[in-house]
């Protein structure tokens, strides 16, 4: 039981982390939906309930806040249009067996281009 406790402790330490990575080297070549500022990729963790498909418990790892995360450094970019490229969460619920059935890490991440 006290490593359970001990995992649960280190889960809520890393829950609730977010970070936006950005790469803007294009070799000035354009993009059909214009010129794009940014290519974002935005990453959120977080624990959820029940192999991380039910509510989240500490932090926000859903699809729905990590687009809005996007969406906001796209627009602190500079952009006026996104285009979404891929999106993907996955749920840890393998890792710490039998807690992480039950308190399940989740890591979502959605990427895509800034665009003027």
């Amino acid at each position: 039981m006290a490593i359970a406790s001990v995992l649960i402790c280190a889960m809520f330490l890393v829950s609730g982390c977010g970070s936006t990575d950005k790469g803007t080297n294009f070799n000035d070549l354009p993009s059909p939906d214009g010129k794009v500022i940014a290519h974002l990729s935005t990453s959120n963790v977080a624990l959820h309930l029940l192999f991380g498909s039910s509510s989240p418990l500490a932090g926000d790892a859903t699809l729905e806040k990590t687009v809005a995360d996007f969406t906001a450094a796209a627009k602190a970019e500079g952009a006026s249009k996104v285009r979404i490229v891929q999106s993907k969460k996955t749920a840890l619920w393998y890792i710490f067996p039998p807690v992480s059935f039950f308190v399940t890490p989740v890591i979502t991440n959605v990427a895509g281009d800034a665009v003027a």
